[in-house]
């Protein structure tokens, strides 16, 4: 497989990873009740008032883990794409250290 190709694929990756990570996040943050007291948040419906303790079948918990596990997925996914463009990541710091040179000196 090509360079390119690979690192295209390990970019897209990547970013279909961050998306799951920041929604996994929402879902923790702002739809399952924080803690261990089981209350939830309630919500006003036809037949009164629902607590909701899981979403999809999961738990908080479970949706912990999964937020968890897409988090190392991105780790790896950033250090193969670090990998990816090592020449190019010392060759620019290689730049950096190196002294300017003059533009328009006839030396």
């Amino acid at each position: 497989m090509k360079r390119s190709s690979l690192n295209f694929i390990v970019d897209l990756v990547s970013f279909i990873d961050l998306v799951g990570i920041v929604l996994t996040g929402i879902i923790m943050k702002y739809i399952l009740p924080p803690g261990t007291g089981g209350c939830g948040r309630e919500i006003s419906g036809g037949m009164g008032r629902a607590h909701i303790r899981d979403l999809w079948s999961m738990s908080r918990h479970e949706w912990g883990s999964v937020h968890f596990y897409l988090a190392l997925l991105f780790m790896v996914l950033m250090t193969a794409h670090i990998l990816l463009h090592w020449d190019w990541i010392k060759n620019y710091f290689k730049s950096l250290l190196r002294p300017a040179q003059k533009k328009g000196s006839a030396n």
